[in-house]
């Protein structure tokens, strides 16, 4: 009878420390708040956007490196930029060639203070630290001075963001004084209305810089990156064809949505 119990004892108690075991596993395991990273299933169908939109913008460069033709400056620094951000080491080549022609056609001045931003930025990503680095990207720097007086607020602004990333110049770490303010709007008529990938890209990047990855509607958080991913996900599906890219009504403007694409979910 003795015995009996004991048994009876024990499997109780290892029952019992099971239970306990699993409400531990429970209890500690990962609860995901709202605005936090993507889930996995979800980040894997966000990783797989980037990787076929990747492989639409390096099929559609041109042989002598760059991407379109009016307006090739833009398009060719912001492609480089999204396949550098798919992280796959196949594309580059790609980047190489098109750091070169951006390097190469910087020698007519410059028209475009914003396409010139890109271009340093773009430019600056794909070298290492080294003198002739520093050189060659204060030669682009020098190009645009005479363009920068009558250039928008936004672009000035854009291009000091471009000088210091290409560590050229120190930029303040202080949010302008409009963030507040336009992080409440945006919160306020959450979701966004349908708009370009670049207006996407441009409110997570805000969203990141200006108001620390966090949306707040008053004290909620708002789950703004998953909204964001699954709106470009499901936007890309309906591209037709092999729905790789993002639909627009002309060649070159599928180009920078697609690479805007990219880099709007490289925020996320």
């Amino acid at each position: 009878m003795l015995c009996r119990l004991s048994i009876t004892n024990l499997l109780a108690a290892l029952f019992f420390c099971l239970a306990l075991s699993l409400c531990g596993e429970v209890e500690v395991a990962p609860v995901r708040l709202p605005g936090s990273s993507l889930d996995t299933s979800l980040r894997n169908e966000a990783d797989r956007a980037v990787s076929q939109a990747a492989l639409w913008l390096a099929a559609r460069q041109s042989p002598n490196g760059a991407w379109g033709d009016s307006n090739s400056v833009l398009l060719t620094s912001v492609s480089l930029l999204a396949l550098k951000a798919s992280k796959q080491p196949e594309y580059s080549e790609p980047c190489a060639r098109a750091a070169l022609w951006l390097d190469s056609s910087a020698t007519n001045g410059v028209a475009d203070l914003d396409a010139h931003a890109w271009r340093l930025l773009a430019v600056a990503q794909m070298l290492p630290a080294t003198p002739s680095r520093t050189s060659l990207l204060r030669r682009l720097a020098d190009l645009a001075k005479p363009a920068e007086a009558n250039a928008s607020a936004a672009a000035q602004a854009f291009w000091q963001e471009a000088l210091a990333a290409a560590d050229l110049r120190k930029l303040t770490a202080s949010p302008p004084p409009e963030a507040p303010a336009a992080l409440n709007e945006a919160a306020a008529a959450w979701p966004p209305a349908p708009s370009s990938n670049r207006s996407l890209w441009q409110l997570a990047r805000r969203i990141n810089r200006e108001g620390g990855g966090q949306l707040l509607r008053g004290n909620t958080p708002l789950d703004w990156r998953a909204d964001l991913a699954k709106r470009l996900v499901n936007t890309q599906r309906r591209a037709p064809g092999s729905g790789c890219y993002w639909e627009a009504a002309e060649a070159e403007i599928q180009v920078a949505e697609t690479a805007f694409g990219v880099l709007c979910l490289a925020e996320l």
